[in-house]
């Protein structure tokens, strides 16, 4: 057997856990997802401060012994899939840029895709999210407070707003979430 055809075996074993480095680094994707979230808002918040609310995210459910390493991605991805939905609703605000809601709406895809497929990878994925204490129950219910939150504000721009200055929290934590996905 040559060198050569030991290649695809190394580049297997080398890429077979949940981070194969380049190709599960969400980084620049969340980078790109945040600042179109940012371009996005450009309605003053003064008006909407009396709208303001605590939607409660699960922080203690996210952090010390019960996340673990390969909980993470998980979560990461549990969250992409909560942030779709929300911006998928039909009621978003139509003075919002819509070209960059689409834009955004296509990097949570592709993030979602780019995790999933470094998960297949991974065999700790099913493990992780078979867990006793599964943080995407927590997180299921915080997205769900923030839905009802909308539909009880009945969609209106400033609800919306605030929503969107929530997800950037969320955006924040993600980051630093996946900071435990990189070797």
């Amino acid at each position: 057997m040559t060198s050569w055809s030991l290649l695809p075996l190394a580049l297997v074993l080398l890429c077979s856990s949940t981070l194969c480095s380049l190709a599960c680094d969400l980084t620049q994707g969340m980078r790109e997802d945040f600042s179109l979230l940012n371009q996005m808002s450009t309605f003053s918040l003064v008006p909407c401060l009396k709208d303001r609310t605590n939607f409660s995210f699960p922080k203690e459910a996210m952090q010390g012994s019960q996340l673990q390493r390969e909980s993470a991605p998980v979560i990461v991805h549990e969250m992409l899939q909560q942030i779709f939905t929300l911006f998928s609703l039909n009621a978003t605000p139509a003075a919002w840029n819509q070209t960059q809601l689409m834009q955004l709406l296509s990097g949570l895809d592709q993030q979602m895709e780019q995790l999933e497929s470094c998960l297949r990878q991974d065999v700790e994925w099913e493990e992780a999210s078979l867990g006793k204490e599964n943080p995407s129950l927590a997180l299921k219910s915080y997205f769900q407070g923030i839905s009802q939150y909308l539909k009880g504000k009945e969609y209106s721009r400033c609800a919306w707003e605030i929503v969107q200055v929530e997800i950037r929290r969320v955006f924040l934590f993600m980051n630093k979430l996946t900071g435990k996905l990189r070797p």
